[in-house]
C-alpha cells in the first residue's frame, strides 16, 4: 500500500474499506492511521470514507476496545467501565463534528 494518500489505489482504498466493515482494523492507532488516509484523500474524491470510519469507531467503543486500552495505559488507576458507559450514554452517537470515540474521550476529560 502507498504511503502518500493522493496516490492510494481503489483496491487498496477498497480493503481498507473492507477491513473496516469487517471489523479487522479495532485499534486506536490502526482506526486512526486509516482515518488520516481518508482524510488526506483529494476533495473532489466520492466520499465513500465517512459511514464506514463512524461505523468503526462506534464498533471500537461498542466492542469494549477503547476500555480495554484505556485499562491499559491507565495500570495503575484502573479505568472505570460505569464512567465509560455514562459517556457512552451522553454523546450523540451520529453527528457531522468529529468521531464517537473522541467525544466520548473529550466527555470524560470534562
Amino acid at each position: 500500500m502507498t504511503s502518500n494518500p493522493q496516490n492510494l489505489s481503489k483496491a487498496d482504498k477498497d480493503r481498507l474499506l473492507h477491513a473496516l466493515r469487517s471489523h479487522l482494523i479495532n485499534t486506536l492507532p490502526e482506526l486512526r492511521r486509516i482515518e488520516r488516509i481518508f482524510a488526506a484523500l483529494p476533495s473532489n474524491a466520492p466520499d465513500t470514507t465517512a459511514q464506514p470510519m463512524q461505523n468503526a469507531w462506534l464498533y471500537y467503543v461498542d466492542s469494549h476496545s477503547l476500555l480495554n486500552e484505556l485499562r491499559g495505559l491507565t495500570r495503575h488507576y484502573p479505568f472505570s467501565s460505569e464512567c465509560l458507559d455514562e459517556a457512552k450514554a451522553s454523546v450523540p452517537r451520529a453527528t457531522g463534528n468529529g468521531n464517537f470515540c473522541w467525544r466520548v474521550l473529550k466527555w470524560v476529560r470534562d
